[in-house]
């Protein structure tokens, strides 16, 4: 599905942001201005696999904005927490891109970091309430972080970084905090297990491209350039160094810093 608009791109000095997101079922890959305004993106909010999706989108969203890939500055990829066959694709081919090109810079971006930027700027933002971005992370759980927004410099900073919450206690983990405003996959997927405190921006459903892009823009909290540092946040161990380790899965938080 095409979203957002085109405008020609081939203009001198205009720095273009190729940014793409996969740490979801939600496979999207945006073509975005210096200061983040969006040029051209596609979104798909669920199959078929991010394999099938990624490469084209990036053709689509080039032809859409009338761009080559000498228009291209900068790679930019949303880092996770997330489901792990989609982070690696997403990295891999963002890794893959950008060292094509030694011209073009690779970056990434903490993905929750992206969505709390995302909900600072939805119209159901309340200056004070808290951010609280909700990734899927299957088997009944989600990866939750809190933030609040910047209010002079239009970002946000971590309050809590990112943890393992179960479906089940979601309720109790979010009444804690009072008042908070929640948007991400997982917030739609739970919708029901939400406590009366939680209101959901609804135009927040999944993390995005433009999210991505967005952030690198703003040099968001977490902001890591190059192949050493462009790596997949994948927030607990994978299931097949859990199966050989015994069985059991420590449940890892980071506040998206830089690594």
């Amino acid at each position: 599905m095409r979203q957002g608009g085109a405008r020609e791109c081939r203009v001198a000095g205009f720095i273009v942001i190729l940014a793409l997101e996969t740490a979801t079922t939600a496979c999207s890959v945006a073509l975005c201005a210096a200061d983040g305004s969006v040029v051209a993106e596609t979104v798909a909010l669920e199959g078929p696999a991010h394999t099938q999706r990624l490469l084209p989108g990036v053709h689509e969203v080039l032809e859409t904005a009338a761009a080559s890939w000498s228009d291209i500055d900068t790679v930019a990829v949303g880092l996770g927490p997330g489901a792990f066959t989609g982070l690696r694709i997403g990295v891999a081919t963002a890794r893959a891109l950008a060292q094509a090109d030694g011209r073009v810079r690779l970056a990434g971006v903490p993905t929750p970091v992206a969505l709390a930027l995302a909900l600072a700027r939805a119209p159901e933002a309340a200056t004070r309430n808290p951010l609280v971005p909700l990734i899927d992370g299957k088997r009944r759980e989600v990866f939750a972080a809190v933030y609040a927004a910047d209010e002079s410099g239009g970002g946000v900073r971590v309050v809590e970084p990112v943890t393992v919450v179960p479906a089940d206690e979601l309720a109790a983990w979010l009444a804690r905090l009072g008042e908070v405003l929640v948007g991400g996959d997982g917030a739609m997927l739970y919708r029901d297990l939400l406590p009366a405190t939680a209101r959901v921006a609804d135009g927040v459903r999944a993390p995005t491209a433009t999210m991505v892009g967005r952030a690198v823009a703003r040099r968001a909290d977490g902001l890591v350039f190059g192949a050493d540092a462009v790596l997949p946040h994948y927030g607990r161990v994978p299931d097949a160094a859990r199966w050989a380790g015994g069985g059991s899965a420590a449940r890892p938080s980071f506040s998206g810093g830089a690594r």
